[in-house]
């Protein structure tokens, strides 16, 4: 009896958190939407020159970091950083100058192979979808991730809980300095 009460009472348990959290997702992925389609933003940009030490110096594909501001209230960041294999991207979203979500893309150049299927370098001007990771955030904690693909260099004890609140809060001080 102990058995079938303690079975019931975790999957009813579990039912329940499932439920609220795909009520959580299905909210964030609204007010994601939202800021999406909005078009009233004050945009500040900072280009590769800013992150280098000496001006056109280059980072492999270069790199950009964009902050997209409503009534002084960030809602979004992106930040693109060119590497010699592909591009990489990530998207920061804010509610209440909160962390709401992360999407992170990763896309390679096309390899080029010779008649025998041998690597032979890259097609610069092609990118194929390698990895797409999508980071849910509550109260600035992590609370799911969904993943497709392959992460190119990943380490898998990296947190990307920290790697991804420490990099929101560098991000938007580095757009401070931004006089528009």
């Amino acid at each position: 009896m102990r058995t079938i009460t303690f079975i019931l009472t975790f999957l009813l348990f579990t039912t329940l958190l499932f439920g609220q959290k795909e009520e959580k997702i299905k909210t964030i992925r609204k007010t994601v939407e939202k800021i999406n389609t909005d078009t009233s933003y004050i945009v500040k940009k900072l280009d590769n020159d800013y992150f280098v030490n000496q001006k056109n110096e280059a980072t492999d594909g270069g790199q950009e970091l964009t902050g997209y501001y409503k009534n002084g209230q960030v809602k979004k960041i992106i930040y693109v950083v060119g590497l010699s294999y592909g591009m990489t991207t990530y998207e920061y979203y804010y509610t209440d100058n909160q962390l709401l979500f992360v999407f992170q893309k990763q896309d390679t150049y096309a390899q080029v192979k010779d008649s025998l299927g041998q690597f032979t370098g890259y097609n610069y001007t092609k990118l194929e979808p390698a990895f797409e990771g999508r980071y849910y955030f509550d109260k600035a904690k992590l609370f799911e991730t969904k993943k497709t693909g392959k992460e190119l260099f990943a380490d898998e004890t990296d947190n990307k809980e920290n790697k991804f609140i420490a990099d929101s809060k560098s991000f938007l001080e580095e757009l401070k300095k931004v006089k528009r």
